[in-house]
C-alpha cells in the first residue's frame, strides 16, 4: 500500500452500477518523499553598486511573482541580506525561501608582510605589519575594531587562513594603497581571482534558494545589477564555476552526499579542497541541520497531502455508510408501521368474524331450544 502502486482504485458506493469513489495512496518510501529543491548561485561579484529585481517564473504553472528591487552595495541594508529578506517576504506566493552567504575565505594561509592603507567598504583601517598566520592577531583585531562601520568581521581558521564575513549580507570591498591590491591579496593568502573580487569588484557572495518540492526554480533578473545575477544560477562555462542545483530526497541525506549536491545545498566554501570534499547532511553541522529540517518539512507536507486524500475518501465512505444506515432505519420504521396497520385491520376482522360466529351459535341454540319445547308439548 505504501510503495505507490495502490493507485486509482474504485469502491462501489451507490445503488446503481458505476456509482464509485476512487482512491490512491502515494508512495511514502524515503526515496519518494521529502523531495526538496536546492539551488545555490555561483560566487557573485560586481564592479559598481546597483539595483537588482528578481522575478520568479511560473511559480504555480501560470503566474510570475516579482520581488521588490534591492540595492546591491557595501552599505548597510544593501546586498544579499536585503535581497534574501525581500525574497522571503513573497515566500507564501513563490514557495521559495532564501539565505545568503557572504563569506570570503583565503586560498592559503596568511604569508605576512606590510599592508599599506588597508581599506574595507570605504573605511580606512591603515598600515599594518602582518605576521604569518596573523600569529599576533594584528590583522583580525584591526579589521574587527571597525566591523560596526564596515559590516565585515574577520577571523583566522585553524589553517591560518583569513575569513571575512558580512553578517548582514552587505557586499565586501577590500583595497590597499598605490594600486597594489594583488600584493595585498597575496599577503593575505587570497587567490588572484578572489583578490580581484574583493578589490576591483564588490564581493557580493552567494545566494541560496530552497523550495519544498522537486520542481526547478526559474528566475529572471533585471535592473542595474542584472549582469551579476542573470547567470548566477547557470552552469559554469569555460572552466568557471557556476551555480549548483539539485532535488534531494529523504533517503539521499543519509550518510555522505556528493560534493555537487552539497554545493547546491549551500555547503560549499571558497577553497577548492572544501568544495570537492564529501559533506554530511547530519545535524552535527549548522548547514546540515538546516538542510535536514527543510527535507523533513517537505516529507511532512507530502505525508499530510497523502493523509488528506485518504481522509477525503474515508469521509465519502463514512457518509455512504451513514446514508445506508439511515435508509435501513427508515425501511424498518416503515415496515413497523405497515405491520401495525395490518394488525389493526386483522384485529377488526377478527372481532367482526367473532361476533358473527357468536351470533350463529346463539341462533343455533335458539333453534334447538324451540324444537325441544315442541317435543315437550307433544309428549
Amino acid at each position: 500500500l505504501l510503495n505507490g502502486t495502490f493507485s486509482n482504485k474504485e469502491f462501489q458506493i451507490g445503488a446503481y452500477s458505476n456509482q464509485t469513489v476512487k482512491s490512491s495512496i502515494g508512495a511514502t518510501t524515503s526515496d519518494k518523499i521529502g523531495l526538496t529543491r536546492f539551488e545555490s548561485s555561483k560566487l557573485i561579484s560586481k564592479t559598481a553598486a546597483g539595483a537588482v529585481t528578481l522575478t520568479f517564473i511560473n511559480v504555480d504553472g501560470i503566474n510570475n511573482v516579482k520581488v521588490a528591487a534591492t540595492v546591491i552595495s557595501t552599505g548597510l541594508g544593501k546586498g544579499l541580506g536585503a535581497l534574501a529578506e525581500n525574497i522571503n517576504k513573497v515566500a507564501d506566493k513563490t514557495g521559495v525561501r532564501a539565505t545568503f552567504d557572504v563569506t570570503a575565505i583565503a586560498e592559503k594561509a596568511i604569508s605576512g608582510g606590510t599592508i599599506r592603507s588597508l581599506t574595507i567598504n570605504g573605511i580606512k583601517i591603515g598600515d599594518l605589519d602582518v605576521k604569518a598566520n596573523d600569529s599576533n592577531g594584528t590583522l583580525v583585531n584591526a579589521i574587527n575594531q571597525v566591523k560596526d562601520q564596515t559590516g565585515v568581521e574577520a577571523s583566522i581558521d585553524p589553517q591560518g587562513k583569513l575569513v571575512l564575513t558580512s553578517r548582514d549580507g552587505r557586499a565586501i570591498n577590500m583595497t590597499g594603497d598605490d594600486g597594489k591590491d594583488k600584493q595585498v591579496g597575496k599577503a593575505l593568502g587570497m587567490s588572484e581571482k578572489v583578490g580581484e573580487m574583493l578589490s576591483k569588484n564588490m564581493f557580493i557572495g552567494r545566494l541560496n534558494l530552497v523550495r519544498l518540492d522537486g520542481r526547478d526554480i526559474k528566475i529572471s533578473s533585471g535592473g542595474d545589477a542584472n549582469g551579476a545575477f542573470s547567470t548566477a544560477f547557470s552552469a559554469g562555462q569555460n572552466g568557471d564555476a557556476g551555480g549548483n542545483q539539485a532535488s534531494v530526497s529523504l533517503r539521499e541525506i543519509k550518510g555522505q552526499i556528493a560534493s555537487n549536491t552539497a554545493a547546491a545545498m549551500g555547503f560549499q566554501r571558497m577553497t577548492k579542497s572544501e568544495m570537492d570534499s564529501p559533506q554530511s547532511a547530519g545535524v552535527m553541522t549548522l548547514r546540515g541541520a538546516m538542510a535536514v529540517m527543510d527535507i523533513a518539512e517537505s516529507a511532512q507536507r507530502t505525508l499530510d497531502f497523502i493523509r488528506s486524500d485518504l481522509g477525503s475518501v474515508q469521509n465519502q465512505l463514512v457518509a455512504t455508510v451513514n446514508n445506508i444506515t439511515v435508509t435501513q432505519v427508515n425501511v424498518k420504521s416503515a415496515e413497523s408501521q405497515i405491520r401495525d396497520v395490518d394488525f389493526a385491520a386483522e384485529s377488526a376482522n377478527f372481532s367482526k368474524y367473532n361476533i358473527l360466529a357468536q351470533s350463529g351459535s346463539y341462533a343455533m341454540s335458539q333453534a334447538n331450544s324451540v324444537q325441544q319445547n315442541v317435543l315437550k308439548l307433544l309428549q
